[in-house]
């Protein structure tokens, strides 16, 4: 499929118009990201891998009927999808304690929680990614409240299937970032979900010196990535 105009030049993804208007074609490139403070490293065809996982897991989700932007993947490195008009938030699920959770209330990582953490986070380029509460959300007209309803459910449901998902395939879900728009007068599941998105551990791996077997912040990185490829497509 043919891509048209560039909508949106961003350090991990470019963005372009599709044949239809109400679709839009995303590229993933090989660049570095960060989530939750850690520096996702960069390498040779990591957008091809990562490409294949995101269209993996959301043709899994649309699966149980969860509504999200993915329609198809194009090749390599594209995606078709929805066009949203995105929500400014960043939503991290939690169900193991890891990284500035523990940073911010002083506990040991690797503590499994009670229940699930749903976090939101302002994606804002002047404050930052702001630690807000719900009801900030729609006292700033960022969403509305039955929207933002909407979003804890779909996380909520989300993360049931995603974790039953991994387990099967011996990764644990640790956590990871989700967000979401508006597409028509629905609210569906947008951007990427990846290993740039998520913290994974090993669970055959659990009991050893080196738990965090999914190391994406080095030179291990690649090897990670290609190791949950093989795991999540490889039948």
């Amino acid at each position: 499929m043919a891509q048209g105009q560039l909508l949106y030049d961003g350090k991990t993804k470019l963005i372009f118009t599709a044949e239809k208007p109400e679709q839009v074609i995303i590229e993933f490139k090989d660049n570095e990201s960060i989530f939750d403070g850690d520096k996702k490293a960069r390498f040779k065809d990591k957008a091809v891998l990562k490409n294949a996982l995101n269209a993996a897991i959301f043709e899994y989700l649309n699966g149980y009927n969860i509504p999200t932007h993915f329609n198809k993947k194009l090749d390599e490195k594209r995606v078709l999808v929805k066009k949203l008009d995105m929500i400014p938030l960043k939503i991290i699920v939690r169900n193991i304690a890891a990284g500035t959770l523990c940073d911010r209330f002083q506990i040991e990582e690797g503590l499994p929680l009670k229940y699930p953490v749903i976090e939101y986070y302002l994606k804002s380029k002047k404050l930052g990614n702001l630690f807000i509460s719900e009801s900030h959300a729609y006292a700033f007209n960022y969403a509305t409240p039955e929207e933002m309803k909407h979003i804890a459910r779909l996380a909520s449901k989300v993360n049931a299937v995603l974790k039953s998902y991994l387990e099967r395939r011996k990764i644990k879900l640790i956590d990871y970032q989700l967000e979401f728009g508006r597409y028509q007068k629905l609210v569906l599941l947008g951007d990427e979900i990846t290993p740039d998105t998520s913290r994974l551990w090993d669970i055959e791996a659990e009991n050893k010196i080196n738990k965090k077997r999914f190391n994406f912040t080095n030179s291990k990185a690649q090897a990670a990535y290609q190791e949950l490829y093989n795991r999540l497509l490889n039948k």
